[in-house]
């Protein structure tokens, strides 16, 4: 029955809305609408010159201008924000020997040290807001995790609660006012179409001028489709600088993003097979500066902090890794060859005729790959019937024991010319023995993060865990920021394994 009247609920507040409307603080910031008209100008006047020059700088200003936007917390409270400003500031002194648009890095540079020296006249407008109406009343509601530990922070002294939209399902009945900090068109639909409160206001700088509301995927083909009516509310100095560069009533230059966005350029590989030691893989970016090589391997092990304690850790389906998934990841090399070689290790006697069948059909497997080429084999195999054929290259990692199922090693097997035993007995064994010390290391993992702080994982992206299994202490939980739209070659390996990365330091 409470699903059922959280349904009822769901559309009593919607029913209030329709009746209602929403509302619109739109805040005075000049800082905030100095930067904003500068990024503007900035990409405007670059027209079609070439961005990689620029990329750098705009990137730590967007970075800045979309935390201006999210977070309006005070700056003692955003050490991130000081480090975005102190870039921005070291790339127009940088680009002054390469360029000859000093006027535009002087407004750049002015504007940086503007919002570093004004707090967000929104967080006073919030703050003020919650007292009003009372922090048992209401729920604030973030774009997204870091803009949630932030504001959570800070509002934690009034006892209000922070929520990111996909939390709405989980607050207490009789909450009569959502805040959401963003435009509307910056959240997901359901935050009006399905709202958790009789009451929703959207807290914004007034230079963001773009107030139209989400809709549904179907609310266009609806018939008596809901509507909402949005009051604006203008609050404080609303003015715009210089010729008034605020976003009108259109979207903004196709060039501009408000969502700070990693530069992929074009792919470097070859337009070729990967060699045997080769494999194709995806880049993620992750929280905390680093980066990782994916292949098309089945699975990745994952953690899921909405769970509770003791079902966090699992694995996830590679295709099934996007920006938000948490990855469980060794620090310097892969989790995969410390449970391959532990797995040896338990199996005693048995291992060196493990090996030795593992070894032979890998190097027949190896052969058949350097001849005919992955494609190749993958169409031979897939006629076989073998229903995995596509990741027929990840199968010669040696450190991979075996296909996942069963009847597709046996056509493997059988493809390569090989007797079925003792090949197929002894990967098993091998498979079961890995799948012990997998599940050995899950517990402990599970038990790290019962004792780790999560706010701090979704504050910064990353998390390290301290384990005492040797070979384990270096074990991090890092959040996937972005994949790249397209696969490089790059060597097994890389495959799986953190490293630095400076490609883009202020993803959310």
């Amino acid at each position: 029955m409470s699903r059922i009247n959280d349904v009822i609920a769901r559309y009593e507040c919607a029913r209030a809305l329709v009746e209602n409307g929403l509302s619109i603080f739109a805040v005075g910031d000049p800082a905030g609408a100095q930067l904003n008209a500068a990024i503007r100008r900035t990409i405007f006047a670059l027209g079609d010159e070439p961005s990689e020059v620029w990329s750098d700088l705009l990137q730590a200003a967007k970075a800045l201008r979309w935390r201006r936007i999210t977070q309006p917390f005070p700056n003692s409270l955003q050490p991130v924000q000081a480090q975005i400003v102190e870039q921005l500031l070291r790339q127009t002194t940088r680009l002054r020997a390469f360029v000859g648009h000093e006027s535009l890095l002087d407004e750049l540079a002015s504007a940086a040290t503007a919002v570093r020296e004004t707090d967000s006249p929104l967080g006073a407008v919030l703050l003020e807001s919650i007292l009003e109406v009372g922090a048992g009343n209401c729920v604030v509601v973030a774009s997204g995790g870091a803009a949630r530990a932030g504001l959570q922070e800070w509002l934690h002294s009034v006892g209000a609660v922070v929520l990111v939209p996909s939390g709405l399902s989980e607050l207490h009945a009789g909450v009569e006012q959502s805040y959401v900090i963003a435009p509307p068109m910056f959240v997901p639909s359901s935050v009006v179409m399905a709202p958790s409160t009789d009451e929703v206001t959207f807290v914004l700088p007034a230079w963001f001028r773009n107030h139209s509301l989400p809709d549904s995927v179907l609310g266009p083909h609806a018939e008596g489709r809901i509507t909402f009516n949005a009051a604006v509310h203008p609050i404080g100095d609303v003015s715009e600088p210089g010729d008034g560069d605020g976003d009108g009533d259109g979207d903004s230059p196709a060039e501009d993003s408000y969502f700070p966005q990693p530069v992929w350029g074009n792919r470097q590989s070859d337009d070729r097979e990967p060699a045997t030691d080769e494999v194709e893989a995806w880049k993620l970016l992750l929280g905390g500066g680093l980066a990782l090589w994916l292949d098309d391997g089945d699975r990745i092990r994952s953690l899921d902090p909405r769970q509770p304690e003791g079902d966090r850790i699992d694995y996830a389906l590679v295709t099934d890794v996007i920006p938000g998934t948490y990855l469980v990841l060794r620090e310097g090399e892969t989790e995969r060859g410390a449970m391959y070689e532990q797995a040896l290790r338990s199996l005693g006697s048995r291992a060196d005729a493990v090996l030795a069948t593992q070894k032979q059909w890998k190097q027949a497997l190896h052969a058949r790959l350097s001849e005919h080429g992955a494609k190749a084999a993958a169409r031979e195999l897939s006629a076989r019937g073998v229903r995995s054929a596509g990741q027929v290259r990840a199968w010669a990692d040696p450190r991979l024991i075996c296909p996942q199922l069963d009847a597709d090693f046996g056509g493997l097997l059988s493809w390569l010319g090989m007797p079925l035993q003792p090949t197929y007995g002894n990967a098993v064994m091998l498979r079961r023995a890995v799948y012990k010390a997998t599940a050995d290391l899950r517990k402990e993992l599970e038990a790290a993060v019962s004792l780790a702080d999560l706010g701090t994982l979704e504050k910064d992206g990353v998390l390290r865990l301290d384990l005492q299994r040797n070979g384990f202490r270096r074990m991090i939980v890092a959040r996937v920021l972005a994949r790249s739209p397209f696969t490089e070659i790059v060597a097994r390996a890389q495959i799986r394994v953190p490293f630095a990365d400076g490609s883009l330091q202020w993803l959310e």
